[in-house]
Order: C-alpha cells, then sequence, then structure tokens
C-alpha cells in the first residue's frame, strides 16, 4: 500500500488510518511541483493528494481511499462493515466532510479563486469562516455525549476530522471554541499513531497537550 500525500493536508487523514491498521506501507510526500509531474499526473490527473494506490490500482479522492480501507481491513475495526451498525451514518460523516466542511476552507486560503480584487478578499476570508463555524457547530451538537463522531470507538470519520479541524484554530473562533470537536482533537493529537504521522511529516499537532491533565 502506497499513499501519496502532502504535511498537513486532508490526506493526513488516511495516514493515520494506516497507521491504525499497522501493515506495512509506504507514503511519499509531494511537493506541489510533484504533484504535477508528468509520472504522478498518470495516477491523478488532478494532480492533488491523496492518492493511494494497492492491488487494486490508484484511488483518488480522501472519502473513497478511506471506505477502500475500512472494507479492505476488516479486522482493523477502523469503519463498521457493510451490514454493520453504524455503517450508513460513516456514509453520511465522510460525505459531510468531504462535501461540505472541506470545501468551506478554499476560500479562506485561496480567495484569489473566488474574487479576482485583492481588496474583497479579506470578506472573502471572513464568509468562508462564517461558513465553517456553522459545519463545526453540527459536529459539536452531535458530539455532545459521544466519545467519537460514530460513537465509543474511534474511525476513519474521526481521522478526516482530524486535518480540517485541525485548520480552523488559528480562525476568528478557533476550534477550540468548539467544546466537544476540540476534545476529539486533544484525544487524537495524543494517540500514538497521530503522533507517528505528525513526526513523518514533520508537523506538530495543532493543540497544545501539556495543557491536558490525566484523569
Amino acid at each position: 500500500m502506497k499513499l501519496y500525500s502532502a504535511p498537513g493536508t486532508c490526506a493526513t487523514a488516511m495516514h493515520i488510518v494506516l497507521e491504525w491498521i499497522g501493515k506495512p506501507y509506504e507514503v511519499e510526500h509531494l511537493d506541489f511541483a510533484g504533484m504535477k509531474s508528468p509520472e504522478y499526473l498518470k495516477l491523478n490527473p488532478q494532480g492533488v493528494v491523496p492518492t493511494f494506490v494497492d492491488q487494486d490500482g490508484p484511488l483518488a479522492e480522501g472519502l473513497a481511499i478511506l471506505l477502500r480501507l475500512v472494507d479492505q481491513n476488516p479486522e482493523a475495526g477502523v469503519g463498521p462493515a457493510t451490514g454493520e451498525a453504524g455503517r450508513d451514518e460513516m456514509y453520511q460523516w465522510l460525505a459531510y466532510l468531504s462535501a461540505t466542511l472541506h470545501p468551506f476552507f478554499w476560500p479562506y486560503f485561496m480567495p484569489g479563486r473566488y474574487h479576482a480584487d485583492e481588496a474583497q478578499h479579506g470578506a472573502v476570508r471572513q464568509a468562508a469562516q462564517e461558513r465553517v463555524d456553522v459545519a463545526l457547530t453540527v459536529i459539536d451538537q452531535h458530539l455532545e455525549g459521544k466519545d467519537w463522531m460514530l460513537g465509543d470507538k474511534k474511525s476513519v470519520v474521526d481521522a478526516f476530522l482530524y486535518p480540517m479541524a485541525g485548520w480552523a484554530y488559528g480562525f476568528d473562533k478557533p476550534t477550540s471554541a468548539y467544546p466537544n470537536v476540540d476534545r476529539v482533537i486533544r484525544q487524537l493529537a495524543a494517540d500514538p499513531a497521530v503522533q507517528a504521522v505528525h513526526a513523518a511529516q514533520g508537523t506538530k499537532a495543532k493543540v497544545d497537550l501539556s495543557q491536558d491533565t490525566a484523569a
């Protein structure tokens, strides 16, 4: 199994899940030039990460990759198998993170895609923060009374949430303002597998775990 990733991107989620699964895998971190190389474009014509390659061939799109990892590694328990309770809920939240929350960040990080006038980029970023707030509020409410997104066990949904929620820690209303989301991100940041991913990426968690106290 090989994952093409880039530090800090949503591909971090697939990297985390591969660590949880515990089977041999390889990760190649690409910069922008690497994503546009002829070799990589043969695997992913969009020239973005993530791309996952295994015996079934290359697969793009984070949601699709996470579902393949769940289905091909049922013994790892990283998500409900077909026919198990919670399977539909896993679909729902993976789709919500992929199609709702993730796109809300694009105007913040790349406002030039949405308005040619640089004088308007501040307003574009503000609007993006407002949309992220709506989505994180929905997720925070869903997490009330739950340990993880799908209940009492961590899954690919939590891994997918991790990098996206991390992007908002620097917002005017930071991720720490959503107590349930922040709790899940802190739980993940303390996970040895997640820490191994950060080490491989050369990145750090967006939360300061030294502020947490042991129960």
